[in-house]
């Protein structure tokens, strides 16, 4: 008996498969990254299967909250007293997942890392600058740390250089 294709059985086109994906993505639990809410820092807690400490700097105008993993690292991220993330920092063994934590400004963080590798040589330092984004990080040896945070959401009078 000769095989008849039916709707479900025939390959989906690459579009398709896209906008699924991209769907299934947006229908996500929305995670404290860059420009997000506070109130999903939890999130980033369970995510990253560390341990949430109470903030170690906070002030009138920015709280602080740090994640510690298991092997030490850190990732702190800084919020505004609307309860936005307006900064995040790292402090850890591995790359960080630099995508989660910039979230919607990861592409932008990623079209500059592009622009900037393609300058000659090893870069073990970079400081990053994309519309409204700034991305400053190091790595050297299982040690990466770095900072990142969106120019129009930081308090004033909050000092970049206190970001850690």
């Amino acid at each position: 008996e000769p095989m008849t294709s039916t709707a479900a059985s025939r390959p989906r086109p690459f579009a398709a498969t896209v906008l699924v994906a991209t769907l299934s993505l947006a229908a996500l639990p929305a995670r404290a990254v860059l420009g997000g809410d506070v109130s999903t820092i939890a999130g980033d807690q369970v995510r990253m299967q560390g341990t949430r400490h109470p903030a170690a700097v906070s002030s009138a105008q920015v709280r602080t909250h740090e994640i510690t993993l298991a092997d030490g690292s850190s990732i702190r991220e800084f919020v505004t007293p609307g309860g936005i993330v307006f900064a995040v920092a790292w402090n850890t063994r591995f790359k960080p997942d630099l995508a989660a934590l910039l979230g919607a400004h990861a592409a932008s963080y990623a079209a500059a890392a592009s622009e900037a590798m393609r300058a000659p040589g090893i870069r073990r330092h970079a400081e990053l600058r994309r519309d409204d984004l700034v991305v400053h990080s190091t790595a050297h040896l299982n040690s990466y740390v770095g900072k990142a945070w969106l120019q129009s959401l930081v308090p004033q009078g909050v000092p970049l250089d206190a970001l850690r």
